[in-house]
Formats: C-alpha cells, sequence, structure tokens
C-alpha cells in the first residue's frame, strides 16, 4: 500500500514539471496553418506552400 501513498506527491510533482516545461513564455504561441489544406505555416508566408491557398488560420495559445 506504500506505493498508493506516493501516488498523489508522483502526479503532483509530475503535473508541475509538464506545466513548467509547457507553459508558453512572452506573450504565448501563435501558430499559423493553411485553412484549406491545415499545414503549419511560417509567419512570413504569403500563402500555403503545398496548396497554395492565401487563406490562413491563426491560433494564440496563452
Amino acid at each position: 500500500m506504500r506505493g498508493q501513498e506516493n501516488g498523489p506527491t508522483i502526479r503532483s510533482r509530475l503535473r508541475r514539471a509538464l506545466k513548467a516545461a509547457l507553459r508558453p513564455r512572452g506573450d504565448g504561441t501563435v501558430i499559423e496553418e493553411c485553412r484549406r489544406c491545415g499545414t503549419t505555416l511560417e509567419s512570413t508566408l504569403a500563402h500555403c506552400p503545398a496548396c497554395g491557398c492565401r487563406d490562413t488560420a491563426e491560433y494564440r495559445i496563452q
């Protein structure tokens, strides 16, 4: 039963480590992707290199 006592402690440490590793720095992360095919785009591109579409979606992750 001793393993069960340590369970929440290990989970808490793991959760804190994951939050620290995945936490965005600064204003967050911006992901741009093609609305037609879903290809992730560089912000400097005017069109999708995979399908040529000029319509992009922008997602801001805080």
